[in-house]
């Protein structure tokens, strides 16, 4: 499994990608990385979702998993990530800053 998150928005509109590959992972953390990822539940977020209103300066979270051949991405603002989806996005960042 390879996840990755690309953040936008925010004060500055500063863009950040980061990507976590389960294969250069310890084992341990590869199975935490797969539990997060079906915790998030990505599948009920839509790929494109009609941004809000009135709210520039919150982050919008693009995720891609892709997994045994198979991709989904979606797309999720910070106004409706779930605590679950927003674990997910802090462990990845976490993660990927060592």
């Amino acid at each position: 499994m390879r996840v990755k998150l690309e953040r936008s928005g925010g004060f500055a509109n500063v863009h950040r990608s980061v990507t976590v590959d389960a294969a250069t992972l310890a084992p341990s953390r590869a199975a935490e990385l797969h539990r997060l990822v079906a915790a998030a539940d990505l599948g009920k977020f839509p790929e494109n979702p009609t941004p809000l209103a009135g709210r520039p300066d919150r982050f919008t979270y693009q995720l891609t998993v892709e997994d045994g051949g198979a991709s989904h991405t979606a797309t999720v603002s910070e106004d409706v990530a779930t605590e679950d989806l927003q674990r997910l996005v802090d462990w990845l960042q976490a993660t990927a800053e060592g």
